[in-house]
């Protein structure tokens, strides 16, 4: 996707405004190790790229854009389509009411921009993001029919690599399948 998104992204015209004035970044709440369940109703995000575990209740509604922040993949983002449980080392970021932007665009630009987040990590041991860092990103707004238009393209390109790999996944286990089958 990141050769689609420099080409939607890298000339798009729109106002140009700090992530800070378009949405909330809220740190989240650490949740004791222990506390976190193999199965459960909320998935809970730390500091990774994928869930640390589950949890009974939820903090963050759905429709949410988190970042890492701290840890080997501080700036990973990530658009989160349910509840979750936002742990002490991910940002969760809440559109402002007076901001004209869709959170799942923001989400296509912000994954575009990737890299440039993660580029502001400080510290070696246990490296982390500063929110104060995060809130200058400078995001280019276009209008809201843009806005749909690009989400629509992304929406559809994504749709179709999460089908390709469900393809490959799938000729996996019938390969292994065949195999099997030949050496009985």
């Amino acid at each position: 996707m990141s050769a689609i998104y420099h080409k939607l992204f890298s000339n798009l015209q729109g106002k140009e405004q700090a992530l800070s004035d378009l949405a909330e970044i809220i740190k989240g709440q650490q949740i004791n190790g222990s506390e976190l369940s193999e199965s459960g109703k909320y998935y809970v995000m730390n500091g990774g790229i994928a869930p640390s575990g589950f949890y009974d209740s939820y903090n963050t509604e759905a429709d949410t854009i988190s970042i890492s922040e701290g840890g080997n993949s501080c700036g990973y983002v990530q658009y989160n389509s349910s509840e979750f449980w936002s742990g002490g080392h991910c940002y969760s970021l809440r559109i402002k009411p007076t901001s004209s932007i869709v959170t799942q665009f923001l989400f296509h630009y912000l994954k575009w921009k990737e890299t440039d987040i993660m580029a502001l990590r400080i510290g070696s041991g246990l490296p982390n993001i500063q929110k104060k860092d995060l809130s200058k990103v400078c995001i280019a707004v276009p209008t809201l029919d843009k806005q749909q238009q690009l989400i629509t393209l992304l929406s559809a390109f994504q749709m179709k690599i999460e089908n390709e790999e469900m393809y490959v996944i799938n000729l996996g286990v019938q390969k292994q399948y065949l195999l099997s089958q030949m050496f009985i």
